[in-house]
């Protein structure tokens, strides 16, 4: 039979249950709005040419799903529609030419799976197959990568072939897919859709895997993320490369640089063959992976190696906080940004700043400093955050300290979209304390533990103003969160660092790092402000790296940081420092929860609860300071101002009756009678402790 004469082949009605399965799909297909157009205008060009799709993304993207869309679109047009898997065909001319059976006649559509295997067979399929055959057919292309760079720059070509790229669903579309993918209500819908991060088989795995037990939170279960990755990734050439993807998961952005510090012999190869990767995007800073593989490889490695995750994790961190401290401020920022990422990759932190790369349409911004011209705009945004009292605020300390206010504009129209004002002060200013009460507040915690030495530093985030808008808030939020962190870490002989929030910021993210609310919300007009602070005598740079690290792999209540083995021994600088925080926590069980004196002698080996223990041991010793007849005033002081608690130094002083000085001296002494007190009472309870086993050993010496 001549084949340029056959009739076209009569299309056999579809049977009922496959016209329900039809419809189902239809119902149950999620967006792709975008390609379906295109493909629909494709149907409708006139006869005379044969268009091309080439639609390319990596494992999972829902690239075979589409192709399935198309062709129900095309067959419920009238057309022919010819399936062809490059996958499941032998790379070899015959084998896809007796796949490929399609009329000689007529308008037919060819859709091709996997058209990245077509291999060496690529030039002959462009250049002879699609030349012969009907004018108005349409070739559709589908595969991890795009045509050879031969066919997508041919002339010839160049009207005919359409190339793109498949990307994640958006989170409305992916909240469409999740709830359809299994029948009745899902549970943890903002976990499965954060860790699917719009990618569609992610999403359906994520759908279907068990809910957590309860009281947990959702996880997804091992099995699901290998089986996602042996989609996904597939097979790695060997362990270098295998280590590559692991440093790309964790970090936001690699570099060749940055895979020499770890792989330096092979650092060139394994960059080489990520680049090339389905599943990794090339980004002004380096190499990024598809947000769900990253998580993927990232949770597979904590899960199935801790100790090595762990390891990698700390030798990451080690190393861009050299970048910080030691690179130009451009890079500095970008190694800044880098660690709050990795420091924020476990599951227990999310919100604005966790992670900007899988903020569905958020867009890029840039950072600069607060000229003149700017001022309209910067009072326009203070205005519209805090409202006329806050432009006071704002109008101050712009013109006190310029240099401390950065600005956060748009990438794409340069609008002002964010305004941080870090403060940074090494000593106090008494018109500045007057006119912020914030200040005052700050400055009356840090003199309440000591004073500021010649050269410390206090740091103070007073403003983070945000335009309320989704597509700006996760950016704008990130390149703050850089910038501070950038000043933790080059700033010498920082004292004190302190956040001051609005009531509308996520308080979680500073309790994750370790940043403690202050007991005193001082009252700007009608806002009130919350205080976090951090000490960073108490717990410094290389303790609080440390406790992060932890915090990644177990969260606040991490093992291990809670607080010291059940019997500890601290210094006296250490236990003074505790007592200082038992008091400062004296109405925050939460906080309190976590205080070495819970597992000091005195306190552990006492019967009944150790929090009840140490209560009743901090109220006898601040009582025991009336025994001395010269500490007149000082137990009413220590009492009023940490037991009784909330109201401001100042204000216990006037309630007392007392000048503030003389208030502040007998607060300090009375706190010293308190330590002091508390430690005697350790060292008796240590010793006895001790005398057991002294006494044992010296008889088995004896003897």
């Amino acid at each position: 039979m001549n084949p340029h004469s056959a009739p076209a082949p009569r299309r056999l009605a579809p049977d009922a249950p496959a016209r329900d399965r039809e419809e189902t799909f239809l119902r149950r297909f999620v967006g792709r709005e975008s390609e379906l157009a295109r493909f629909r205008a494709a149907l409708d060009r006139p006869p005379g040419t044969v268009p091309v799709l080439a639609l390319h993304g990596p494992g999972g993207i829902g690239k075979t799903q589409l192709l399935r869309r198309f062709a129900v679109e095309a067959r419920r047009r009238g057309r022919h529609v010819v399936e062809v898997d490059a996958a499941r065909t032998d790379p070899t001319e015959e084998a896809f030419t007796a796949a490929m059976d399609v009329p000689r006649t007529g308008r037919p559509v060819l859709l091709v799976d996997g058209a990245d295997r077509l291999g060496p067979l690529e030039d002959w399929f462009r250049d002879r197959c699609l030349t012969g055959l009907p004018p108005g057919s349409l070739i559709v292309l589908a595969g991890r990568e795009p045509p050879g760079l031969r066919w997508r720059t041919d002339p010839a070509w160049a009207d005919t072939l359409s190339v793109g790229r498949l990307d994640r669903l958006s989170r409305a579309e992916s909240g469409r897919l999740l709830q359809d993918a299994v029948p009745g209500r899902v549970t943890a819908r903002t976990a499965r859709l954060a860790f699917a991060a719009g990618h569609p088989l992610a999403l359906r795995l994520a759908a279907l895997d068990p809910d957590a037990p309860q009281g947990d939170d959702w996880q997804p279960a091992p099995e699901a993320v290998a089986e996602l990755l042996d989609r996904v990734v597939g097979p790695v050439p060997s362990a270098p490369h295998r280590q590559a993807l692991e440093i790309c998961a964790h970090v936001p952005e690699t570099t060749e640089d940055l895979l020499r510090a770890f792989l330096p012999e092979q650092a060139h190869e394994v960059f080489d063959w990520l680049r090339r990767r389905p599943y990794v995007t090339t980004a002004r800073s380096g190499l990024r992976l598809l947000p769900v593989v990253a998580e993927a490889l990232d949770r597979d490695l904590g899960w199935r190696a801790p100790d090595a995750y762990l390891s990698l994790h700390k030798a990451l961190r080690a190393h861009l906080q050299t970048l910080i401290r030691t690179r130009p401020e451009p890079v500095s920022l970008c190694g800044a940004r880098a660690f709050n990422h990795i420091q924020a990759r476990g599951r227990h932190l999310t919100g604005p700043g966790r992670d900007e790369r899988t903020g569905s349409g958020a867009e890029p911004v840039y950072e600069t400093t607060c000229d003149a011209e700017d001022l309209p705009a910067v009072r326009d945004l203070a205005h519209e955050r805090l409202g006329p009292e806050g432009v006071a605020a704002v109008d101050f300390w712009l013109h006190r300290r310029p240099r401390g206010f950065r600005l956060y504009r748009s990438a794409r129209t340069g609008e002002l979209v964010g305004v941080l004002g870090l403060l940074n002060f090494d000593r106090w200013d008494a018109v500045e304390t007057a006119i912020d009460p914030v200040v005052a507040v700050v400055r009356e915690h840090v003199e309440s533990h000591r004073e500021l030495r010649p050269g410390e530093r206090v740091n103070l985030v007073r403003f983070t103003l945000l335009r309320r808008r989704p597509h700006d808030l996760v950016a704008a939020s990130a390149g703050m969160l850089a910038r501070v962190t950038r000043e933790l870490h080059v700033q010498d002989r920082l004292a004190w660092t302190f956040h001051a929030r609005g009531g509308d910021g996520p308080d979680h993210l500073l309790e994750y790092a370790d940043f403690r609310r202050l007991p005193s919300e001082p009252q700007l007009a009608a806002q009130r402000v919350t205080l976090f602070g951090h000490d960073w005598g108490t717990t410094g740079m290389s303790e609080w790296c440390d406790l992060l690290d932890d915090r990644v792999l177990f969260g606040l209540r991490a093992p291990g940081i809670t607080g010291p083995p059940r019997t500890a021994v601290l210094s006296r600088a250490a236990f003074d420092r505790a007592v200082h925080d038992v008091l400062r926590d004296w109405h925050q069980r939460e906080r309190l929860a976590g205080n070495p004196l819970l597992h000091a002698a005195s306190v552990a080996r006492r019967s009944g609860d150790p929090e009840e223990n140490l209560r009743r041991l901090v109220v006898r010793a601040i009582e025991s300071i009336d025994q001395d007849p010269r500490a007149k005033g000082q137990r009413a002081a220590v009492w009023a101002t940490y037991v009784e608690g909330g109201s401001t130094q100042q204000a216990v002083a006037r309630e007392l009756t007392l000048s503030f000085s003389t208030y502040r001296r007998y607060l300090k002494r009375g706190l010293e009678h308190v330590c002091w007190h508390l430690w005697e009472q350790e060292v008796t309870y240590a010793a006895q402790a001790a005398l057991p086993s002294f006494t044992a050993s010296a008889g088995t010496s004896a003897g």
